[in-house]
């Protein structure tokens, strides 16, 4: 019999780092399991002794200890590592992505190419918000591994808070006899009222809070039933802020008195506690298990005096950096979450090459949210402005606006427009369905009041 001798086993992978959760094994049996640091006590009993060391995402060594050892022995595993790309029905890179295994994960960069080092055999999972989840098995070989995804493509109504309160079962039915798929809530609204059970301090304050849901068990209804749910909240356009927190809102030196024109009332987009007060709304909703919020007029306000003072100026560049900003800051707090993030824009916006006077560039906002929703009203274009009569012939105007917005697209973004579901019958809603399908897109009906076509939408399948 050989002495009893005990020493330290260090497992490093190839690059150096410690392996935690390394298994070493003597003859099949298992003796020890690394910690953090990678390192596992032993006691060397033998004149020889083999060991098996292994760990999850790394090609497994043995090692044969003849000696008795006189300090830590280090195993270096080297790493498996899968590398590749996910990309959409084109070929062309989806950035963004997350891609995990069981033992690691990793983010697509902007042309959707990733690696996993120390990534284990079997399952991976790519995911990304507004994004159908996909995965593959991998058999641990080299080699890259290419995968496709495909948008989530979203067929919403629009439900007001009072549908909410009142009338909810009925949009469900809807939805499970129709083509929908998706169900458009408002949490908070126009009016400055947040309409789910929302615990936001600020809102609470200023009298805001309605609470007429429960918005964990809508979402997990809507889920259990394969239904995809968008949260929508406004932004800037707050009465209720803007009186209740007049340090909050557009100033009217003029008036002095909080900023009002056409009946509404706008927070400061350039002031923190403006931006934060939603983003924290949005936060606290994304927690209940939502798929998606979608930030409406989150904007300047567009009829502005000279009167209309803001704190941090209401120069182009400002509006466009501000918006821009505070989309990228939701994206980097709510994706993480789970939560894809969506914007709405004024429909011109397709087509016009600035920002509208009111921050929303197409290009920038594009580039930065999850989804994009032009509000492609064709009675609120103006009579001529593709060189017809818009208002006679909605699905032409839906036609020419997306077609001008795709071919502006700065990278991987799903656009889901707005159609008029008001003024219009039956068939002059269908044919606007019927132009934006011709993209592949999906789309959402708007009426402020949630009285929906429904003669419009096809049955389901």
């Amino acid at each position: 019999m050989g002495r009893t001798h005990p020493y330290q086993l260090r497992v490093l992978d190839d690059l150096g780092a410690p392996i935690a959760s390394a298994v070493v094994d003597v003859g099949g049996s298992q003796v020890g399991t690394t910690g953090g640091d990678g390192r596992v006590d032993m006691v060397w009993r033998r004149s020889t002794v083999v060991l098996e060391v292994g760990a999850p995402g790394h090609v497994s060594q043995r090692m044969t200890i003849s000696d008795a050892p006189q300090s830590t022995v280090d195993v270096v595993l080297k790493a498996r590592v899968l590398r590749g790309r996910v990309v959409d029905a084109d070929g062309d890179g989806v950035g963004g992505a997350a891609v995990q295994t069981g033992a690691g994960g990793s983010t697509t960069d902007a042309e959707g190419y990733f690696q996993i080092r120390g990534a284990a055999e079997g399952p991976v999972e790519v995911t990304r918000p507004a994004w159908m989840p996909t995965s593959f098995d991998w058999d641990g070989g080299t080699g890259d591994t290419q995968v496709e995804i495909e948008p989530m493509t979203a067929r919403a109504v629009h439900i007001d808070g009072p549908s909410m309160r009142d009338d909810f079962d009925r949009f469900v039915d809807m939805a499970m006899d129709t083509e929908l798929n998706a169900l458009m809530i408002d949490l908070k609204d126009e009016t400055g009222e947040v309409w789910y059970d929302s615990e936001n301090q600020t809102a609470a304050e200023i009298g805001a809070t309605n609470a007429s849901f429960d918005l964990e068990a809508t979402v997990d209804r809507a889920h259990e039933l394969g239904l995809y749910v968008i949260g929508r909240i406004v932004l800037f356009n707050d009465p209720i802020a803007a009186v209740a927190r007049p340090e909050m809102a557009v100033w009217d030196s003029a008036a002095n008195a909080p900023y009002e024109a056409n009946g509404q009332y706008f927070l400061d987009p350039t002031d923190p506690a403006a931006r934060q007060y939603g983003l924290e709304l949005a936060e606290e909703a994304c927690s209940s298990g939502l798929d998606e919020i979608q930030f409406d007029y989150v904007r300047f306000p567009d009829a502005r005096r000279d009167s209309a003072i803001f704190d941090g100026g209401v120069s182009p560049e400002v509006r466009v950096s501000t918006i821009t900003a505070l989309l990228g800051e939701a994206v980097a707090t709510l994706r993480p979450m789970g939560c894809a993030v969506g914007a709405d824009i004024f429909g011109y916006l397709t087509t016009a090459e600035d920002d509208g006077g009111i921050g929303q560039r197409w290009e920038d906002v594009a580039s930065v949210v999850d989804v994009v929703s032009p509000m492609l009203y064709p009675s609120h274009f103006h009579e001529t402005f593709y060189g017809f009569p818009s208002n006679e012939r909605p699905g032409d105007v839906i036609s020419k606006a997306l077609t001008d917005g795709m071919a502006r697209l700065p990278g991987q973004v799903v656009v889901r427009p707005w159609l008029q579901d008001f003024g219009y019958d039956s068939s002059l809603v269908r044919e606007q369905i019927a132009a934006a399908e011709e993209f592949g897109l999906g789309w959402m009906l708007w009426n402020a009041e949630s009285v929906v076509s429904v003669d419009a939408l096809q049955a389901a399948e």
